[in-house]
């Protein structure tokens, strides 16, 4: 039997297990995006490309059996660029865009709780980690940090902003993340996550399939709606043409289901 999972609203509602369970630190204008010590760097250094990038993409293959199509759309691309993504699995969206960004490093713009887990908050950091602020001039630090790291590495959004684990569909999303591509002149891809059914052993999460969408360069768009409308596009043709497996099932709260469904 699948996992039933009911949600009230698509655009507020969060499966995340660390959802309301870790205290949110406050993201404000004393937050350090930027590290300039040797040692932080080294670190750094050490642990995303030496041991957690090789880790993932061995855990991708074996365990998720991840194929990525049109990886080619990034490669001729010299400097940094924006990445969007589809919401919908908590280890593949930590370290996805590591894979595809390569050798380029990936930030990922998170929500507060990522850099507020005790003690892994600074590995995080680490691994590119950018925490959406508080206030005002939390914000100030942020795009100038992203303005910086695109000189050399890649920033990933997810503008479903909520993890729904293992969701077949794409999520109605706002436009307000698209700004920042036009307001720092950078290129645009989307990838989307799809699931493929296992031929054995069933009772095991699916297997991935990323597609990766041709570049949009910040000149073919005129606004961040046009830019976004472009990217939920190419997210929801693709799970369609995918026929994305529904692993766990999502229905509106108060639709009827059997009465052997398990409800969240």
């Amino acid at each position: 039997m699948k996992k039933t999972i009911y949600y009230s609203d698509p655009l507020q509602d969060d499966f995340a297990i660390t959802n309301g369970r870790i205290p949110k630190k406050s993201i404000d204008a004393d937050y350090r995006y930027t590290h300039r010590s040797l040692l932080w760097r080294a670190s750094s250094f050490v642990l995303y490309r030496l041991i957690v990038t090789p880790l993932v993409l061995l855990i991708m293959k074996l365990f998720f059996g991840l194929k990525i199509r049109n990886r080619k759309a990034l490669r001729g691309l010299k400097h940094g660029y924006f990445l969007y993504g589809n919401h919908t699995n908590g280890i593949a969206d930590s370290f996805m865009p590591a894979l595809l960004s390569f050798p380029k490093k990936a930030s990922i713009v998170t929500a507060p709780d990522a850099a507020s887990i005790p003690l892994l908050g600074k590995v995080v950091e680490m691994l590119g980690a950018m925490p959406l602020p508080s206030d005002y001039g939390g914000m100030k630090h942020l795009i100038s940090a992203m303005k910086s790291r695109l000189r050399h590495q890649t920033i990933t959004i997810y503008p479903e902003a909520h993890l729904w684990p293992f969701y077949n569909g794409i999520r109605p999303f706002t436009d307000k993340s698209f700004q920042y591509p036009l307001m720092m002149n950078a290129p645009t891809a989307g990838f989307v996550i799809t699931y493929r059914q296992r031929k054995f052993l069933r009772s095991l999460p699916p297997l991935i399939t990323v597609t990766v969408s041709d570049v949009i360069y910040p000149e073919e768009v005129q606004s961040k709606k046009e830019l976004r409308d472009r990217i939920y596009d190419f997210m929801c043709r693709v799970v369609r043409e995918e026929n994305s497996y529904a692993y766990i099932e999502y229905k509106l709260r108060g639709e009827f289901t059997d009465e052997n469904s398990r409800s969240v």
